[in-house]
C-alpha cells in the first residue's frame, strides 16, 4: 500500500502516521506528522519537510494494530532505512 509520509531535510528521517492519534516527530524533533489516514496534520518549518510515498507491504490494520498495541515496528525511516518494514521506498516531492 502507498502512505503519504514526510522526510525531514534537517536529520534524513521519514516519518508517517499509522492512526489518528499517532503523532510522530523525527529524531531531532524539528518535524512532525499525526493523523494517520483520517487526515494529514504536518508541523515544523516547511524548509524543514519533504513530501513523499512509500510503499509497504502491510495492510491499514496491521498498521492500527502496530499502533494501538504500542508495538511501534513501523512509522519511523531512520536514514532511508526503514526499522522493522518489508517494502521499498517511493520518493515524490
Amino acid at each position: 500500500m502507498e502512505i503519504s509520509a514526510i522526510k525531514c531535510k534537517k536529520c534524513g528521517d521519514i516519518i508517517f502516521s499509522r492512526a489518528r492519534h499517532d503523532f510522530h516527530s523525527c529524531s531531532c524533533e524539528s518535524i512532525y506528522i499525526d493523523g494517520g489516514f483520517d487526515y494529514c496534520r504536518m508541523a515544523g518549518a516547511p524548509t524543514n519537510i519533504e513530501s513523499c510515498k512509500i510503499q509497504l507491504d502491510i495492510t491499514k490494520e496491521e498498521l492500527f494494530d502496530d499502533w494501538n498495541n504500542g508495538n511501534d515496528k513501523y512509522g519511523l525511516i531512520k536514514d532511508t532505512v526503514l526499522v522493522g518494514w518489508k517494502g521499498t521506498n517511493v520518493f515524490e516531492s
